[in-house]
């Protein structure tokens, strides 16, 4: 144990950790620096109806409550930390972000956490799904089911990042399907970031088209402002 302590320490001098963001020089396990983690826009919303992600879903879908971690702005920790979670192989972020839910948002009693999958071209491409670490750690710590049977990726899209959300709904309203999996009862749909609500929408109105009386509520780790 002792021989890979200083192992670690030999590789910490010659090839340090760099904060995510900044690119200071930090020791501990956490992405980002102590400076930059305090710049962290947290939204300290509830899931419920009373927020900006709620809003920008009511009019596409029909969720039941809606969440979001962090605000996301472009050059912000934000930003970075999600980058480097869905295309430069840190898929610890979104256990350390869900570890940041406040406990007390999610006290109903839910059947299940669904997360909204990518294709499997991507999936190959990329090794994981970005929103796996976070549903993963979310039910593992509030002991809520896993479901990751539910929906699947039938098209591949193109990135979405600069399309407006009218041509993201048109673009990605083919591109998931339901499996036999039955639903009933009250859902949490998890995502990585909401920023026009199309993917969300989609999934959500794919949902209640054979489960009409299913409850969704949405939750991510991230909402565009």
């Amino acid at each position: 144990m002792e021989i890979l302590k200083i192992a670690h320490s030999i590789f910490d001098l010659f090839f340090p950790r760099r904060c995510l963001n900044c690119t200071s020089v930090i020791t501990q396990e956490n992405p980002l620096c102590i400076n930059c983690a305090y710049q962290l826009p947290f939204t300290h919303w509830n899931l419920d109806k009373s927020n900006f992600a709620f809003d920008k879903l009511k009019i596409l879908c029909k969720p039941t409550a809606a969440h979001s971690l962090l605000f996301f702005r472009h050059e912000n920790p934000t930003q970075k930390l999600l980058h480097s979670l869905k295309y430069e192989n840190h898929p610890e972020i979104g256990e350390l972000l869900a570890e940041k839910l406040n406990p007390e948002i999610l006290t109903q009693n839910y059947k299940g956490i669904i997360p909204i999958p990518i294709h499997p071209k991507k999936l190959k491409k990329r090794g994981y799904n970005q929103v796996l670490p976070y549903a993963r750690t979310l039910s593992e710590k509030f002991e809520i089911p896993l479901i990751e049977e539910v929906l699947i990726r039938v098209q591949n899209n193109p990135s979405q990042v600069f399309k407006n959300r009218e041509k993201r709904l048109n673009s990605i309203q083919n591109a998931f399907a339901l499996t036999e999996t039955p639903l009933d009862g009250h859902y949490i749909l998890i995502d990585d970031v909401l920023t026009t609500g199309a993917t969300i929408s989609t999934c959500v109105n794919l949902i209640h088209s054979k489960f009409p009386k299913v409850k969704i509520s949405v939750m991510t780790m991230a909402c565009t402002i």
